[in-house]
């Protein structure tokens, strides 16, 4: 593809156009890919368009019209063909549900940039500083289920894949040279094959920032309140957000309103309905009177780590984190890329001595073992204790 190729778009909202573009697309040794969904303005997530570039073409497939993405899902599927996202994990996700598909090979410019040290990896910034080019965010917070959708979405739509892979072959020249892009191609390749966990099973307080530091008796109110909130979205068709804010949420619990006149003192609450305030008591006067052996717990992953964690287990911990942020100097990376908060706790457990220790380490990769091992076990083989 020339460099000088400034690819025009094709909204594709018919079989036969989608039929034109598949036939285009299957020909493409890689694709560039993005997604456009509304979760800000509608109960849930529904997916609205589906942008695809092979560099010198550029179709919005149109989700919301179109009754068959048949042809697309088997082009997304071929493992002959390289899909470059920017921030994937939430757009897999989309596909995988929607299109029931695994999007592989996969190549993230999101993540790339990480590796390569990127301060700001954001689509924008790196089209800025890596290629010059400025795109407009404008349209990022807008109603994609809009139809027909305006000149200005689609023009925004079609910017997020027109550069993006000049952008990765310029990233992918950038990582050749220092080594790196095998480390994250497996990261890529790690991100296309795990499926995203949506919290959609258990308690709604899981997802709701905070919950981790409530009583049970708060948990409890916590949850009566979300399950108030997702049936009243449920119901009019609104994001949970639209009907209670967190921070409302947050006075509520600390509050614990018995009835309307309380409930309307709570700021965020004062004009709202009295069928909202009434369900909100309800909730509340639910959950106070809940015995105390029926009281939800919030889950610690910390719990069996405490019981099995050997006496040095924070020495050795604090030792893997001043090795990790030296080696993450070193590399011009953040500490993240090396070795994340939650492996540190993961080796730890294991305290390796020996390379084949760490086979036993789970999400340690194979890049990591390769050029961190030897030096992970020489921690716990100068290791006192």
């Amino acid at each position: 593809m020339g460099e000088s190729v400034v690819p025009d778009f094709c909204l594709v909202e018919s079989g036969d156009e989608a039929e034109k573009a598949v036939r285009i697309l299957s020909r493409a040794e890689a694709l560039a890919v993005d997604l456009e969904a509304d979760t800000l303005h509608h109960y849930g997530e529904t997916l609205c368009l589906i942008q695809v570039s092979d560099g010198e073409h550029i179709f919005l497939f149109d989700a919301l019209r179109l009754a068959d993405l048949s042809g697309l899902t088997r082009v997304l599927a071929d493992t002959r063909i390289e899909k470059v996202f920017h921030g994937a994990d939430y757009d897999l996700h989309l596909i995988r549900r929607n299109l029931k598909v695994v999007c592989a090979p996969l190549f993230d410019t999101e993540i790339a940039g990480r590796f390569l040290g990127v301060k700001r990896s954001g689509l924008a910034e790196l089209l800025s500083f890596r290629l010059g080019v400025r795109v407009d965010k404008s349209c990022q917070k807008q109603d994609w289920t809009k139809r027909p959708l305006p000149p200005k979405m689609r023009e925004y739509a079609a910017a997020d894949v027109r550069y993006l892979l000049r952008l990765a072959e310029t990233m992918k020249e950038d990582l050749r040279r220092l080594g790196r892009l095998e480390w994250v191609k497996e990261e890529c390749a790690v991100l296309a094959s795990t499926e995203r966990r949506d919290g959609e099973k258990g308690p709604l307080f899981r997802s709701f920032k905070g919950a981790g530091i409530l009583g049970r008796r708060d948990l409890a109110v916590l949850e009566g309140v979300l399950k108030v909130r997702d049936d009243l979205a449920k119901e009019r068709n609104l994001p949970p957000f639209r009907v209670l804010q967190p921070d409302v949420i947050r006075e509520i619990v600390r509050e614990k309103p018995r009835d309307e006149q309380r409930c309307r003192e709570i700021a965020g609450l004062s004009r709202r309905s009295s069928y909202l305030c009434r369900k909100v008591c309800e909730a509340v006067n639910t959950a106070l009177a809940l015995p105390d052996e029926r009281l939800p717990v919030y889950p610690r992953r910390d719990a069996r780590r405490k019981q099995t964690a050997s006496r040095w287990y924070e020495s050795d911990v604090e030792a893997l984190r001043e090795w990790r942020d030296r080696k993450a100097r070193e590399l011009g990376v953040d500490g993240s890329i090396v070795c994340t908060a939650a492996l540190i706790r993961r080796i730890a457990e294991r305290r390796p001595r020996a390379l084949g220790d760490l086979e036993a380490i789970e999400g340690l990769r194979r890049w990591q073992k390769k050029e961190f091992g030897r030096e992970i076990c020489a921690l716990f083989q100068k290791a006192r204790h």
